[in-house]
């Protein structure tokens, strides 16, 4: 079923576009919604009676659905998300929460449910998540990769930890208040979209782009790209990202004359493109510290007891030797300046034939700030090869978020209660925050869970899990942070 027939006409789908915004934003307890419509009569659940929150039972109840959401294999291409979504959907009725799902595409699916405040006097936030997952090679995995097996208390699989664990830490956290009677002075709104992982198009731009009236009443939210840092001497780091690097994916096409691998001729598709090839990997750019990165190892500096030169990391960097021992670790390389990383090699099928055309496929991103149509003009000086074509594939440029707003200080009194500290800074990635940052929605990379650098190595890498005390650590975090920043005060 394509987009365009899940709608009616231009007429009806204005009608029920309205009645579902009353519904979501204004929809008591026990309000149900369909797909892409209004509830249907025996969809209405009785929303139950508030209790105190059994964080032990919380906890189990995550790993176990967390288990289950993990089975629905969302590997992205091809997504195929729509069953995440119903499952997602159908836990928010059961406790009376407004939910809807949409289908920006067939099989790709985007839920949404809403926790109504009490006299809804601030800004709505938003705790986003994505479905979709990247592939998983089950002969590199001690368990399947898509088995959700909870052993050695964790919950193994992919999307344990991107993105599925967050996903499923936000839920929690909205049915704990909701159960236990908890009254916010602000609307909470669950989204879970797909296609994160090849750019959103399919995702959360198109919510972003085509369900503004859903989110129009909130001012800010939540997504992965920040945690709780757990540093190798024992001490904690709230970091928060409120920017990350602009994406600018590229294809370079070579052409040149087909032929028997015999009898080559001098200059082929894949000569040329291997020499375009090597000038970008020599090309160097220039190094820039921005102001949440500087302040990011300046506080590293002071939990870690770290080198003396992070105090003032622009400052340092002018020294050549410092310099170059700093960009030689990689993600602190990407930190501080653009990055280009061909990926994807494809030309001749056959070992023995010359191929017309050979392509490479290269990963650029930019700092904030930079614009994508002068880097793309750096990247053909750079080549030198007016005959070497450039696609640009994907680039969406980045908004940073502000560093002080009423969020950021409630993440940083959540942290004062944990004794430690909040620091915003910059990820290396980009998250689906940046579609929501073009509406004016201040988005920050913060899900209040504790990861080590092992625990981060899992992350579109092998044997990816999550602890079942880490994850009920970090629905009661979520709970507190929430209560912080919609209490009724």
């Amino acid at each position: 079923m394509s987009t365009r027939r899940l709608r009616p006409d231009a007429r009806m789908a204005a009608r029920l576009g309205v009645i579902f915004l009353a519904l979501l934003t204004t929809a008591r307890p026990g309000v149900a919604f369909g797909q892409n419509e209004a509830a249907k009569p025996g969809e209405v659940t009785k929303a139950p009676k508030p209790e105190p929150i059994d964080w032990k039972k919380t906890t189990d109840e995550a790993a176990k659905f967390l288990s289950q959401y993990i089975q629905i294999n969302t590997t992205n291409p091809p997504g195929n998300e729509i069953k995440a979504a119903q499952i997602l959907k159908d836990k928010f009725l059961t406790d009376g929460i407004p939910a809807t799902i949409w289908q920006s595409a067939p099989g790709r699916g985007i839920v949404a449910a809403r926790l109504r405040g009490v006299g809804r006097k601030r800004k709505a936030i938003i705790l986003l998540s994505h479905m979709d997952v990247v592939p998983a090679n089950p002969k590199e995995w001690s368990v399947p990769p898509f088995s959700g097996t909870i052993r050695d208390g964790s919950v193994w699989g992919r999307g344990a930890l991107d993105d599925k664990g967050p996903g499923v830490i936000e839920m929690m956290a909205m049915l704990a208040i909701k159960r236990a009677g908890i009254l916010l002075n602000r609307d909470v709104l669950f989204v879970a979209t797909g296609d994160e992982e090849t750019g959103g198009k399919q995702g959360a731009e198109w919510f972003a782009n085509n369900e503004k009236d859903i989110y129009s009443d909130t001012h800010y939210l939540l997504n992965e790209g920040g945690a709780i840092m757990v540093r190798p001497n024992g001490s904690e780091i709230y970091a928060v990202s409120v920017t990350e690097k602009t994406p600018l994916w590229l294809r370079l096409t070579a052409t040149g004359p087909a032929g028997h691998a015999a009898d080559p001729a001098a200059e082929t598709s894949v000569t040329h493109l291997i020499r375009a090839l090597a000038r970008l990997i020599d090309y160097r750019p220039k190094i820039h510290v921005l102001r949440p990165v500087a302040n990011y190892f300046r506080v590293l500096a002071e939990v870690d007891r770290g080198p003396r030169q992070w105090f003032d990391l622009a400052s340092s960097l002018h020294d050549p030797l410092f310099a170059r021992e700093f960009v030689a670790v990689p993600y602190q390389n990407a930190l501080v300046r653009d990055t280009l990383a061909p990926t994807v090699l494809a030309a001749s099928p056959k070992i023995n034939e010359v191929p017309q055309t050979a392509y490479a496929d290269v990963d650029c991103r930019l700092l904030p700030g930079e614009k994508p149509k002068a880097f793309l003009e750096t990247v053909r000086k750079v080549i030198a090869d007016k005959s070497i074509k450039i696609q640009v594939l994907l680039t969406s440029p980045a908004i940073s978020s502000p560093q002080r707003s009423p969020l950021m200080r409630a993440i940083e009194e959540l942290a004062h209660k944990n004794k430690s500290r909040a620091v915003p800074t910059m990820i290396s990635g980009f998250t689906d925050s940046r579609f929501f940052r073009h509406h004016g929605v201040i988005s920050y990379g913060f899900i209040p869970i504790e990861l080590s650098a092992a625990d981060e190595s899992g992350i579109h890498g092998i044997n990816e899990r999550v602890g079942v005390n880490q994850l009920g650590d970090a629905i009661r975090r979520m709970v507190t942070l929430l209560e912080i920043f919609g209490g009724r005060k």
